[in-house]
Parts: C-alpha cells; structure tokens; sequence
C-alpha cells in the first residue's frame, strides 16, 4: 500500500454514509454502516507503516510517543470533502485509529427529529441544557443543532468549549468562538475559568467529565448564562443522581438545591436502526424542569421524577418508553429493535396499544 492510504480512504469515505471507520494496524478496514452496523469493507490490511506516516503528518511528536507509551489521543481531520473526529489508541500491541465522519453544516431540528418546542429553552438568557447517553448517540450532533439554532435567531457571543473541535460553525446573527482543550486552553479547568472573561452569552462544554467540570459548569449557569453539556449517563433521573452525587456527601444537600435552580432540561437519547435499515433515528427521554421536578431535586426523591414525565406531556416531557412506542406505532422502528430497550414492558405495552387505536401522538402547544 502506498504511504498515503489512510488519506485515500478518508476521501472516499467522505462521499459515503458510513458514519465510522476503524483503521487497525495488520487488520482490514472495518466501517459503521448507516444502519450501525459494523461491517468489513475490504480485503486489504493496513500496514503499520501507513499508520505511523499518517500520524507523524498529523500530530506532533510527543503526541505520537504518547500513543506508542498507551495513552490515548484524539484530535480532528478535515478533507475537502468532510471532516473526521479521530480518536488513536492501542489494540493490545497494534496501533488503532477510530474515525468519527462529521457533517460539513450542523443538521437540521428535522433532520435529526429532534422536537422543535426545545427551540423555546434555547432563547433563553439562562439555564443548563444537558444531552446524555454513551457513546454513539448523537450528542455532539444535538448540541452542534442547538448552537446553530442559536446562531440564526439570537445576537450573542456563543464559545464552545471541545475535544476536539467537532463541527466547524460560520457566524450567523451569533459571534461563535471555539477553542480546543489541549491546543487553545491547557485544561477544561482553564477554558471554563476563562471563558467568564471573554464577555459570553452562551457556552457549550462538551462533555461533565468530572467533579471540577462539573462544579465550574453549575457556577457558569449561576453567574446568568445559558449552558450546554452532555453527560456519559442513560435517563434524566440517573443524571441527576450522577450530577448531585459525584459531590463529597457535606456538599450535596446544597448541590441538590444549586441544581433544582439552574436546570432547564435534560434529553436523553439513543440511536436505533430504522425499520428499513437504511438509517439511524433516535428515541429521546426529554425532562423539562417544572416546578414538581425542582422540588423533588430540592428533597432529593429522584425516582419520582420518573412519575412526573411520565405524566408530563402537555409541558413537553416523554419517557423513554413512550418515545419507544411511538416509533413504533409510526412503523419507524420495529417491535423486536425497541423491547430489548423498555423498561416496563407493561407500560409500553399499553402506551402502543393506545397509540395504534388512537391514530395520534400528543404534540405540546409551543
């Protein structure tokens, strides 16, 4: 194979649907089809030479040592054609490059189904709006839909805050400054503390990794700023958990009472293949903070948060198994993909049935 294979591949790629390419020395190439299945797309293998050529083109030196010393390490590609989130590690002795293809423009509200009465939040001057699931869920892509939007309706100064920069934004109504933890800021300790200095409206954090993040994003929320993050966790009510307890137990009560005041809402999503398995859609657990769910923040009576979205409709809220059901009833999804991922099967059970005899899906006023 010639020196400059990986770029090859990235170039036609980049014309394709697939969605990830894994590129694994001594291995053939393996892609993410459109559907999310992972499939070998040739019979080649990548030689570890191509692997080292492209990286020692792409990163500097003691990044690559890093890599070789087991640590992993992420940073961006862009093509004409498209841009690659690419993340580097190693395979028990074999070096591995996991590429992530990334939209030229941020997707539309429909383009990723996305329910346009979350537009409302996104005017507003303050509050914290997290996006949670693991990997591979559209996270990114929903925040980079929220900031475009905001970027076409509003006058303000948007920073994002990425590791790395993902989708490449063009100033619209908005100012968006983006930086890059690792190249533009030493740590998310540092571009979070500054941020405060660079006159910001808006701010996106791309993931509450820790305690620290996690403390410097609910003083952003506090100090009068509208706030987007993501979280590595499965529904609205283990995220609230997650958030109040990753504090030491003296400083929860309060965490609790911080939260319950500057939340505005929590979407919680997974991707699944469409009923044709030609795409990927995906079902979303929303949560809005009314005044019921805040004081259940306050008192900490998390599980009966669940009960409220449960009945919350009419203020935008769904559970994860009525999203489910109504994929379904829309013959989105089929039944066998969605009950693997229900949690009370009788609920669903009986929220589909009313589905189907009913013929419609309650919309919430804008």
């Amino acid at each position: 194979m010639s020196k400059n294979v990986i770029y090859n591949i990235l170039d036609q790629i980049a014309e394709t649907q697939i969605s990830d390419i894994h590129v694994i020395e001594n291995k053939p190439l393996y892609a993410r089809t459109p559907a999310g299945q992972i499939k070998q797309i040739s019979e080649e293998e990548i030689l570890r030479d191509d692997i080292r050529w492209f990286l020692q083109d792409q990163l500097q030196p003691y990044k690559l040592e890093k890599i070789l010393n087991g640590e992993e390490v992420d940073f961006a590609y862009a093509t004409s054609k498209a841009r690659f989130r690419v993340n580097t590690y190693l395979e028990m002795e074999w070096i591995s490059l996991a590429f992530r293809k990334i939209n030229a423009e941020p997707p539309t509200f429909e383009e990723i189904w996305l329910p346009k009465y979350i537009q409302k939040s996104l005017l507003k001057d303050k509050w914290l709006i997290l996006v949670t699931w693991p990997t591979g869920s559209w996270k990114s892509t929903t925040l980079a839909t929220m900031i475009e939007f905001i970027n076409q309706n509003r006058n303000v100064h948007i920073i994002t805050l990425e590791d790395p920069i993902e989708f490449v934004f063009k100033n619209k109504k908005a100012l968006i400054t983006q930086r890059e933890i690792g190249k533009h800021s030493p740590s998310w300790k540092d571009a979070i503390k500054y941020s405060l200095r660079q006159d910001p409206d808006v701010i996106m954090v791309w993931e509450m990794r820790d305690l620290e993040t996690i403390s410097a994003v609910l003083t952003l929320v506090e100090t009068w700023h509208l706030v987007l993050s993501t979280l590595h966790t499965i529904d609205a009510a283990q995220t609230i958990t997650r958030i109040i307890d990753v504090f030491p137990p003296h400083q929860q009560e309060q965490v609790a009472v911080q939260l319950s005041m500057t939340l505005e809402l929590i979407i919680s999503q997974r991707l699944l293949p469409t009923a044709d398995w030609k795409s990927k859609v995906a079902a979303r657990e929303i949560l809005f903070n009314t005044p019921a769910v805040a004081n259940n923040i306050r008192q900490r009576k998390i599980p009966q948060i669940i009960s409220i979205m449960e009945t919350g409709s009419k203020y935008g809220m769904t559970t994860m198994d009525k999203s489910l059901a109504e994929l379904v009833a829309k013959w989105i999804i089929t039944m066998e993909e969605a009950l693997p991922k229900v949690k009370n099967l009788e609920t669903f059970k009986i929220l589909l049935n009313w589905l189907k005899t009913n013929g419609k899906i309650f919309k919430p006023v804008d």
